[in-house]
């Protein structure tokens, strides 16, 4: 008898307010499943996850009459489908009708966990990759890398047909574990494009074997034509057309699964026992062609960018993720106010804060250690003020080896997290008041009694979802913010710092990326931003008479994404691209040269600069001469036209409309429009860069 309401297995079922956890039974039970039952139950227990006792207790009732009547002596002389099977007769003998999708549902879970357990256990003497489950928090054996995303997780071939291809499969996932070729992360999606799509393609062509039928002149072509014109029929589970993102995605895991498997047919044949690998060839490694891979969208660059309006509405309700369930609060939305019930999870509204603060990946900030911050070494937190950086925040990087892994934060962020620090210290003592402070900052809510395990981005993603419906935030186009898609925070960010004019060398430390190309890739955003900032203002020649060029024209051919030399500190260099300048600095006196009401500042700087140096000059020349120099001294004359040209300028844009100044391009914070609610650091505080 298993008491799961005291004892080594007080924490091992769920909790239910109106009913105790049940009893479990377990001497209708031959000898060996009593064992098994044991066993499976201990490895719950380490790894801290649960069990419905009541659902345990009721199948191991219908497993002790399946097995007397069968004569087993193991959970694992059936398969889990004829566990099910045999539990739905069981159901019909006894009450004369079929069984509810609930009863079979919660038998099913049960057998397939403790099947699976089972498996593993019996595969210990063979190599950890030949078993058709594989599941990491339970075996060791399996290489992961450190921290690596593991939740929900576990890779089941056993759906994997023909045979061939599926032990294939795993020799290949398991090498590309072992060498660092492969991640963990990626493993489920590569199952679903080789043992799924991949297969049902050979099993609809009629093809059982490795070489795939090539023709020995015309090689694999033939097949990776059709394979291509095959997933371009396929369609989702929701009935569309399979993407060109997911169809290119097939393509190239195919390829390097048949390269990887060509590349090595001899050992192939070996370890899997199946001479037919050997006959692949050299061709088989080349599947297409360059532009035969559809290629990967990722969508217009400035939906990936969450306005300052926007973004401040958000940051405003964040509060309703950790409000408790049964409280209120009062939202307007569309002009209405509403009622938004609280969605219970402070932990949810402290990760997500931290995601707009910081731009970090959702995943690095719910893996983050229990203690993330460190001192800033020479900094004096006590002199530091609200916008400085305040210590230094560690966060796990699963996605780039060899990439940064800490930034500067301010006070702000710190605040978080120390909140946040109480919140889970508070948590994993609950049930044991001298328990150690748990590992992760953020902790999984269920299957959780150790404390062990990491809280879930899909259960973050699962509340975004339902808060964003619930707000309606729009941006300033009145279009839907999509801000559950928590990658749009770091685009945001990354954009945000640009637009202030943060060096491309410290945006890219800041984002973790490993090369400028991946930080530019947020400068798609960027670029559309300075093009709308500059059309916003009137242009100026070098005579203060504005150019008869249409301004989309004039933005066109200063290419401002592409030609950064065409940028001036006092305008813009109006010169095509094709040609180059032979004028040196005398832009000022310049057909070419065009400025506007942001350079206004620059402008008058210059123009008093230009003055002084030429009080200077002639003093000095006075000096050396003893003569004044003349009106047609050539280089007077040059800087006469200079002073000439600034003061036409200065006059016009000073009595023109929008000749107030403004802030760089993109900051949110100018004249007439509101001030968005700071969430972490500000934009232009260049120090939490680090």
């Amino acid at each position: 008898m298993v008491d799961f309401t005291a004892g080594p297995f007080a924490r091992l079922t769920y909790a239910y307010p109106a009913r105790p956890p049940a009893r479990l039974d377990l001497a209708a039970l031959p000898e060996p499943m009593r064992q098994e039952v044991g066993y499976w139950l201990h490895t719950l227990a380490v790894a801290g996850e649960r069990v419905n006792s009541w659902a345990l207790a009721e199948w191991v009732r219908v497993a002790a009459a399946v097995a007397a009547g069968q004569d087993l002596c193991s959970f694992t002389g059936l398969s889990v489908e004829e566990w099910v099977a045999a539990a739905r007769r069981r159901y019909h003998d006894r009450h004369h009708r079929l069984p509810p999708p609930s009863y079979l549902h919660n038998h099913r879970a049960t057998i397939a966990r403790l099947h699976a357990a089972l498996t593993l256990a019996c595969q210990a003497g063979q190599p950890w990759w030949r078993s058709v489950i594989w599941d990491p928090r339970h075996d060791r054996r399996i290489p992961v890398r450190e921290h690596e995303p593991l939740e929900g997780q576990r890779l089941n071939f056993a759906r994997v047909s023909p045979a061939w291809l599926r032990e294939a499969i795993q020799w290949y996932f398991a090498a590309g574990l072992s060498t660092g070729l492969l991640s963990w992360s990626s493993l489920p999606s590569f199952l679903s494009y080789l043992g799924r799509h991949f297969a049902a393609f050979l099993a609809a062509e009629g093809i059982d074997t490795p070489d795939l039928d090539a023709d020995p002149e015309a090689g694999i072509r033939p097949v990776a034509l059709r394979l291509a014109a095959w997933l371009r029929q396929q369609r989702t589970r929701a009935g569309r057309l399979l993407a060109p993102p997911t169809i290119g995605l097939i393509q190239t895991t195919v390829a390097g699964f048949y390269a990887f498997m060509a590349d090595r047919r001899a050992e192939a044949a070996r370890e899997l026992a199946e001479p037919r690998w050997a006959g692949l060839t050299d061709a088989h490694a080349r599947w297409w062609r360059p532009g035969e891979i559809a290629g990967r969208y990722r969508g217009p660059a400035e939906g990936n960018y969450i306005d300052a309006t926007a973004l401040s509405r958000i940051a405003e309700h964040v509060e309703i993720l950790g409000l408790p369930c049964d409280r209120a609060r009062t939202v307007t939305v569309n002009g209405t106010p509403r009622q938004i019930r609280g969605l219970g999870d402070e932990q949810a509204m402290r990760a997500f804060l931290l995601a707009i603060a910081t731009g970090r990946r959702i995943n690095e900030i719910l893996m983050m250690d229990f203690a993330p911050l460190s001192p800033v070494p020479g900094l004096d937190t006590s002199q530091a003020g609200h916008d400085g950086p305040a210590a230094r925040l560690r966060y796990q990087q699963t996605k780039i080896a060899g990439a940064p892994q800490s930034i500067l934060v301010g006070a702000d962020v710190v605040a978080i997290v120390t909140e946040q620090q109480e919140f889970a210290r508070a948590l994993a003592r609950a049930g044991d008041p001298g328990a150690a402070d748990p590992p992760y900052l953020f902790l999984a809510w269920q299957a959780n009694t150790a404390g062990a395990r990491h809280y879930r981005a899909n259960t973050l993603n699962g509340l975004l979802t339902h808060l964003a419906a619930a707000l309606q935030v729009t941006d300033a186009t009145g279009a839907l913010v999509d801000f559950q898609r928590t990658h749009r925070m770091r685009h945001t960010k990354a954009t945000d710092l640009l637009n202030a004019g943060v060096p491309i060398h410290v945006v890219q430390r800041y984002m973790g990326h490993i090369s400028p190309a991946m930080t530019m890739h947020y400068a798609k955003t960027l670029a559309e931003t300075h093009e709308a900032e500059f059309l916003r203002f009137a242009k100026l020649g070098r005579d203060a008479r504005p150019l008869e060029m249409d301004p989309a024209d004039v933005y066109e051919l200063v290419q401002m994404d592409r030609h950064t030399d065409r940028i001036l500190p006092n305008g813009v260099c109006l010169l095509p691209p094709p040609k180059r300048c032979d004028r040196g600095n005398a832009c000022l006196t310049c057909d070419h040269f065009a400025t506007d009401a942001r350079h206004l500042d620059e402008l008058r700087a210059q123009l008093a600069a230009t003055e002084d140096l030429i009080k200077t000059r002639q003093a000095q020349h006075r000096q050396r001469t003893g003569t004044e120099m003349g009106p047609d001294h050539i280089w007077l004359t040059e800087r006469n036209r200079e002073l000439a040209s600034l003061r036409a300028i200065i006059a016009a844009l000073g009595t023109g409309p929008g000749a107030g100044a403004v802030r760089g391009a993109g900051v949110p914070a100018r004249p007439g429009q509101p001030v968005p609610v700071t969430i972490g650091r500000k934009p232009e505080g260049h120090g939490n860069a680090s």
